[in-house]
């Protein structure tokens, strides 16, 4: 499978939409593969404080919005959430967003997906929180809901916490059977389904590299359970990248190769870079990174 690289971009702080979009234009001028954008309404006061922005005005733009926006724009690049909270949506209605937006870019969107980290963000916003375990549930009813969208003349499920009926979804995503579901997360649940059905796992940045491991050995052991091929199933973990530091980061992106990971994301927001660095950090990405690993 081939070696790609791609960028996590930040959608708030010092960050407006026309840096995002000037970084989304730079990243596929350099040939990178892949962009991505967290989904959420908004973050934890310390990300403010420590990578810029107001802790009191915390702001977000909408993930999939800023996504339609950028495919409008840009041609070859992939396009995705990393991730979007199964149980912050109705699945029908991310369902008709996503499919929308595959059409727009034409064919070129990802789906990442996981069951949500932050409590505050959903309480504030009227989402039930619920434990873990629930919120799991729901993603895995919430998948069988939009799959099956995607592919039906009509879908109907009758769920522990969703439902639909005789519901239609047209126009359908370009991709065939649908666009690629990705998954973030690491508990046991999550590495299964992985294994079972998902297009590739989406580590939390910076994960330590003997937890990455484990989750590569656990996913590729239990895809041979469900007859499915190990290596078509892409590891992607994200890094960040101190500009300055280039040698620690090519031991790094190395070691996490040599772990299994066949998709390296920078993440420019927990790198901590400001938006008048990131054309010389995806300059530095795409030349003196991607390029020496892709030879």
């Amino acid at each position: 499978m081939e070696l790609t690289f791609g960028i996590h971009l930040p959608s708030h702080g010092f960050y407006s939409f026309e840096s995002l979009l000037e970084a989304a234009l730079l990243a596929e001028k350099y040939g990178l593969d892949s962009l991505w954008i967290g989904d959420h309404f908004f973050l934890p006061p310390e990300l403010y404080e420590k990578f810029g922005g107001d802790p009191k005005r915390p702001d977000k733009l909408d993930a999939w919005t800023t996504l339609a926006a950028i495919a409008s724009r840009t041609k070859k690049i992939s396009l995705g959430t990393r991730v979007s909270p199964i149980p912050f949506y109705l699945p029908g209605r991310l369902a008709k967003i996503v499919a929308t937006v595959d059409i727009i870019s034409k064919g070129r969107v990802q789906l990442g997906v996981g069951a949500g980290w932050y409590e505050e963000e959903a309480i504030s916003y009227g989402i039930p929180w619920g434990s873990l375990r629930e919120r799991v549930e729901k993603t895995f009813e919430g998948l069988k809901i939009i799959k099956g969208l995607w592919t039906c003349e009509r879908a109907s499920y009758d769920g522990k916490y969703y439902s639909v009926k005789n519901a239609p979804c047209f126009p359908k995503p370009l991709q065939k059977p649908h666009p690629p579901i990705w998954f973030g997360g690491k508990s046991k649940r999550i590495l299964r389904a992985i294994a079972e059905f998902g297009y590739g796992w989406l580590p939390s940045t910076d994960t330590p590299i003997d937890v990455f491991r484990m989750g590569v050995l656990e996913i590729k052991g239990r895809a041979k359970d469900f007859e499915r091929n190990p290596s078509t199933i892409i590891m992607a973990p994200a890094l960040t990248m101190n500009p300055m530091e280039l040698g620690n980061f090519l031991k790094r992106v190395k070691a996490f190769l040599e772990s299994g990971a066949q998709k390296i994301i920078l993440d420019l927001f927990l790198s901590g870079i400001p938006p008048e660095g990131v054309s010389e950090a995806i300059r530095i990405f795409a030349e003196e990174v991607a390029y020496r690993f892709k030879r």
